[in-house]
């Protein structure tokens, strides 16, 4: 597995963006295989913006996160098993 660095952790981040500005995970996963594309295939990335997103919130249900992340409350558990 590859791991982030807390430079791709920032860059993620700022590809979210914050408040009214905030980008799908579609986005931020295209944009950021755009940037880096040596690090894992969608799939993989997709299971890293999980796990970025509740490393940063930790507090944050796994609906809330789903939302957020604009995917369904099923892969959030889906990832959150596996890993």
């Amino acid at each position: 597995m590859v791991y982030l660095t807390e430079m791709h952790k920032i860059t993620i981040l700022q590809m979210i963006g914050y408040g009214d500005r905030t980008r799908t995970q579609a986005e931020v996963l295209r944009l950021f295989q755009e940037k880096y594309p040596e690090l894992p295939p969608k799939s993989q990335g997709t299971k890293l913006v999980v796990m970025l997103m509740l490393e940063e919130n930790p507090h944050m249900s796994s609906r809330q996160t789903a939302s957020a992340l604009n995917i369904s409350h099923s892969s959030i558990l889906r990832v959150l098993t596996e890993n």
